[in-house]
């Protein structure tokens, strides 16, 4: 999967720390949903979401990142994938 260049440079500092490894999630809002995955040793808290738009990114953490989450999987489970 191509990440967009754009969502790679908000999340520059986990990529430095931790590999450069995402997981679409789907469309929340009309825009690109990606969650920044980290290794199944770490210890992190909230989740961090970035949101693609088609020009800019933007970083979600905090409980919002779990609703954008669970958003996306409803999607899935009513088959509005896009």
């Amino acid at each position: 999967m191509n990440i967009p260049e754009q969502v790679k440079n908000e999340a520059r500092a986990l990529i430095e720390q931790y590999g450069d490894t995402f997981e679409y999630l789907g469309i929340y809002e009309g825009q690109e949903a990606y969650v920044f995955k980290f290794p199944e040793d770490s210890c992190t808290g909230y989740p961090f979401v970035y949101l693609y738009d088609g020009k800019d990114a933007t970083e979600i953490t905090g409980p919002l990142s779990l609703d954008v989450i669970d958003s996306c999987i409803e999607n899935i489970e009513e088959g509005d994938i896009e």
